[in-house]
């Protein structure tokens, strides 16, 4: 979501009645048992009807995690040139799964993972959201690219843009899984510039 004051008022009042309604189903997951979490409940406790509930989320899950579609990247000039593109490509995605998660709310979703670990199969699907968008983008760019549009070693663009895409995950779920069964809270970025200098040294030591 871009920055409040990059918006109009009526994209600014939408993002209020989003968070409204979010903060409103997070805090009633915490002090409930989920079971009990309706979306009547969090209608009521937000002050808005179920009907403006469903304009804005379309399950209870995505309003308690605070979730929403990731936003498709958008590749700089230039992406695919010069040394480190794993490196660009992983912090690409970082960036596209963050757009799909509430700012700032890292710590309260860490709580809502322990207390519902459930909740972590919503997680995975964002992921593999956020993996597909980031290869699309990298096969259409990799398409227009003079030395990408052939692919590689036989393969075209779109095998070629996912293996980047599963290259440039690996870190992430490295420092994902470094964090313990459960995430703590959002990763940070020296985290993960240090998961991709582990990866970048371990692929050259087996190369």
């Amino acid at each position: 979501m871009p920055p409040a004051d990059t918006l109009s008022l009526r994209e600014r009042k939408k993002l209020e009645t989003w968070n409204l309604i979010h903060h409103a189903a997070a805090e009633l997951a915490l002090d409930e048992d989920i079971r009990c979490v309706t979306v009547e409940a969090i209608a009521s406790e937000a002050g808005v009807s179920q009907r403006t509930f469903f304009n804005y989320f379309p399950t209870k899950e995505d309003a308690i995690l605070g979730v929403r579609s990731p936003r498709p990247p958008e590749l700089p000039e230039g992406f695919l040139d010069g040394p480190d593109l794993l490196r660009r490509t992983t912090e690409l995605m970082l960036s596209v799964s963050r757009s799909a998660y509430s700012e700032g709310d890292a710590e309260r979703r860490g709580r809502l993972f322990a207390k519902f670990p459930h909740l972590l199969v919503r997680r995975r699907e964002l992921t593999m959201q956020c993996e597909d968008l980031v290869q699309r983008a990298l096969a259409g760019a990799m398409a227009e690219h003079p030395e990408w549009s052939e692919g590689l070693h036989g393969h075209g663009v779109e095998d070629t843009a996912r293996m980047l895409t599963t290259a440039a995950g690996t870190p992430l779920r490295y420092a994902l899984m470094a964090q313990g069964p459960l995430p703590k809270g959002q990763l940070d970025h020296e985290t993960v510039l240090d998961a991709i200098e582990l990866f970048q040294d371990l692929y050259r030591r087996l190369a």
